[in-house]
């Protein structure tokens, strides 16, 4: 399988959403940059975008804590879902066990960058999270589990190039 599509962590898909869906976007903070870069991004048809469903339900939790309530057509409505190909499995349990030793990863982090390196068809997680982008433990995990072709985690793919 060709590594083609780039995932959306959880702050990417909030900035791209809050230029598409502002109203309901009002009462959180985003950085005006990143709502430029995210749409900029996520519109360009070069790239292949899926969302992970873990992305989905930390989106849901993150959106009802601050009293927001949007249904999934407008959450999922451009994008396809990512799912874990049962070939996937076991990299994926690898993946998570590496990872949640690091205890500066939250746990829904640790399964959102499980679930992009253990893809079979993810070429990169797309995120605003520097924490996830400079991490030693996720660059280690991403080295064990893909050897030399493993995913890109960035916020610009096309920085990449």
């Amino acid at each position: 399988m060709t590594r083609e599509y780039y995932y959306l962590d959880t702050n990417y898909l909030i900035a791209y959403l809050a230029n598409r869906h502002s109203d309901y976007f009002k009462r959180i903070k985003i950085d005006k940059e990143q709502i430029l870069k995210a749409t900029r991004i996520v519109s360009n048809r070069k790239i292949k975008i899926k969302v992970p469903i873990f992305v989905i339900a930390e989106l849901v939790t993150q959106l009802r804590e601050k009293g927001i309530d949007m249904g999934t057509d407008i959450l999922y409505g451009d994008f396809e879902p990512a799912m874990l190909r049962r070939g996937d499995i076991d990299n994926f349990i690898k993946a998570l066990e590496m990872l949640i030793k690091d205890k500066l990863l939250e746990e829904m982090d640790g399964i959102i960058v499980a679930n992009a390196i253990a893809s079979s068809e993810c070429r990169g997680l797309l995120t605003f999270d520097k924490k996830l982008i400079n991490n030693k433990t996720i660059n280690d995990t991403n080295r064990a589990i893909n050897r030399s072709e493993g995913i890109f985690i960035t916020s610009d793919p096309f920085a990449l190039s």
